[in-house]
């Protein structure tokens, strides 16, 4: 859309300064939230324009849309507070920090008729795309199972701050780095119904004084508030006859990944979008990769391993332009809307609860 928006961006840490920079470079006004006035400080210097103490400063004004980027127990508010305004949003993911607060953000944005997503960016790499096309147009056959998987040899996002804090977060891995890991497994199988789940939860790394690491997502605070879980891993069985094993880590003595491998009747692919960041595996480990995993007759039975190459493409910059889109035609978008981020919160909330069962 050639149609410039104003976006006001609520949350000015590093996710919120990265979707500030991008909707500017893309043509967009933007404007800035934060508590933090030093965050507010650096927002006015970089961008040239206002920034806030609280939403309801910037929600009387004249903007189109918000981007929401705070801690995960704020969502609520500044989304509530967003569509009842009348103004359009983009979450950062998860939706909320626990289902409830999920499913009071979905019944605003149904009620209100806003548009309302949530940025889970991976889906918006071509590849993923090209992956998901495979899996509905049957070429795989009936899918049986997927290993989804999303592991970090060291990446704990800053030992005591918001991420590691169960009351503030809602989570640690499973909400983090897991909602992605659970949404790519949702699209990829077609969002099946979740029938049945086993589930390991556990804190292994982060907490302990002896934690070594190359670099932090954030300052290290020497895990003084740190109440949620590392590590996890899941089983599922879904009601269409898929199952599919789930491991998230935000540490592990195991090489980083974060992969699918999807095992169907008549072919099978692995799918993987492993993108280390510096700020936690400073070693350069940038995938695009997907392969077809293939058994044929002709001649005599055989092995076929195809390689897809799909150009990369920026993700995010993707996803702020569906977000665009929407809010200048008003069309709700099909892909990583409201709906769905509330489906991957109920995964998420039934795979908590499986620990203690």
């Amino acid at each position: 859309m050639d149609e410039t928006v104003t976006v006001g961006i609520v949350g000015l840490g590093t996710h919120g300064a990265n979707h500030a920079r991008l909707l500017r470079e893309m043509g967009h006004e933007v404007f800035g939230v934060d508590a933090d006035p030093s965050a507010r400080e650096q927002f006015e210097q970089t961008f040239d324009r206002p920034a806030y103490e609280s939403p309801d400063d910037l929600f009387g004004r004249d903007v189109d849309a918000v981007v929401i980027s705070t801690p995960n127990r704020f969502h609520e508010p500044s989304a509530l507070g967003a569509l009842e305004a009348g103004l359009d949003v983009l979450l950062e993911k998860p939706l909320a920090h626990d289902l409830e607060s999920a499913e009071r953000i979905a019944e605003a944005a149904e009620r209100t008729g806003n548009v309302c997503m949530v940025g889970f960016h991976h889906r918006y790499r071509d590849v993923c795309r090209v992956a998901r096309s495979y899996v509905e147009s049957g070429y795989l056959g009936e899918i049986t199972h997927i290993d989804a998987k999303y592991v970090r040899r060291r990446g704990v996002p800053g030992r005591g701050t918001w991420y590691t804090s169960e009351d503030i977060a809602g989570g640690g891995a499973l909400l983090d780095t897991g909602a992605h890991c659970l949404d790519m497994l949702l699209y990829l199988s077609g969002w099946p119904e979740l029938e049945s789940v086993s589930a390991a939860v556990d804190s292994y790394f982060g907490h302990r004084d002896d934690y070594a690491y190359l670099e932090m997502w954030g300052e290290d605070d020497q895990a003084k508030m740190y109440d949620v879980e590392d590590t996890v891993t899941a089983f599922c069985e879904f009601a269409n006859g898929l199952t599919a094993t789930v491991e998230v880590a935000w540490a592990a003595n195991d090489e980083g990944s974060h992969s699918y491998r999807i095992k169907g009747t008549d072919a099978g692919a692995k799918l993987d979008i492993t993108n280390s960041l510096d700020a936690v595996e400073p070693v350069p480990d940038q995938r695009n990769d997907l392969t077809l995993y293939e058994v044929r007759q002709g001649g005599r039975d055989h092995f076929v391993d195809s390689t897809v190459h799909v150009r990369p493409n920026d993700p995010y910059t993707d996803e702020l332009e569906t977000f665009v889109d929407a809010v200048v035609t008003g069309e709700r978008p099909s892909v990583t809307n409201v709906h769905e981020a509330l489906d991957v919160q109920r995964v998420i909330d039934r795979i908590y609860d499986a620990q203690s069962e």
